[in-house]
């Protein structure tokens, strides 16, 4: 595991999934980026609807090859069972405040 990052001065690559409200699944999901290595800077979650809700990941970006993980990382999650969506969004850069 690397060390502690400031999630004020880290930029971020943020990835949005909407799933089936699974406790499991999410822990699936966020188990993807343990294996890969990559830093999780922020897990999010909310309840869409009654049966759905929205997780948002905010990866550390540490360069192009957490990108490509990232890329990778969010086409192997659309592909199980239980996520109805699975995007990334453009960087994030956190300011300090």
């Amino acid at each position: 595991m690397n060390r502690r990052l400031s999630t004020s001065t880290v930029p971020g690559l943020e990835q949005v999934y909407l799933i089936e409200r699974d406790a499991g699944l999410m822990c699936r999901i966020l188990g993807l980026y343990a294996a890969r290595g990559l830093d999780v800077l922020r897990a999010d979650y909310a309840y869409a609807a009654q049966h759905v809700m929205t997780l948002k990941v905010t990866a550390a970006d540490t360069g192009p090859e957490t990108v490509e993980a990232v890329r990778v990382l969010v086409d192997k999650a659309a592909t199980f069972v239980g996520v109805l969506a699975a995007a990334e969004q453009p960087s994030v850069q956190r300011r300090a405040a």
